[in-house]
């Protein structure tokens, strides 16, 4: 087992769980100032979150490999619905930034099913940041 293709699956299953969080988190708080269309908004990217979280889990067993123990980062709610947006999109760009580097690496190195899902993964979050007006 390439301990690269372990660490980058481990971080990439460490952004998905930390974007399922903080969308749930602003999608309850939108929700709690009456924005309910915010708040579905972003519990439906929450759950697309926990989906790609379940496709890297899979990935990691087929491999032979557990998944870690995971510490998140905080969540930052926002104290509106503009910074909560712009946050969103933050996070987002992050997740694109590390799956275009990890796809790009795979391309290079090891183009294989694994390589295969972070590509996915890289087009599902650019469309999360297209959704999120970014």
């Amino acid at each position: 087992m390439n301990s690269r293709v372990i660490g980058l699956l481990g971080r990439a299953l460490q952004l998905e769980m930390e974007s399922a969080q903080q969308h749930l988190t602003r999608a309850s708080l939108a929700s709690l100032w009456g924005d309910q269309a915010l708040a579905d908004h972003l519990t439906r990217l929450s759950d697309e979150e926990m989906g790609h979280a379940d496709l890297l889990t899979r990935q990691m067993l087929l491999l032979g490999y557990a998944p870690p123990g995971l510490s998140l980062a905080p969540v930052r709610p926002g104290r509106n619905p503009d910074e909560i947006l712009a946050l969103s999109r933050a996070n987002e760009w992050e997740t694109v930034r590390f799956y275009e580097e990890s796809a790009n690496w795979f391309r290079r190195f090891q183009p294989d099913e694994t390589g295969a899902l972070f590509a996915h993964l890289l087009e599902q979050e650019l469309g999360h940041v297209r959704q999120l007006g970014g």
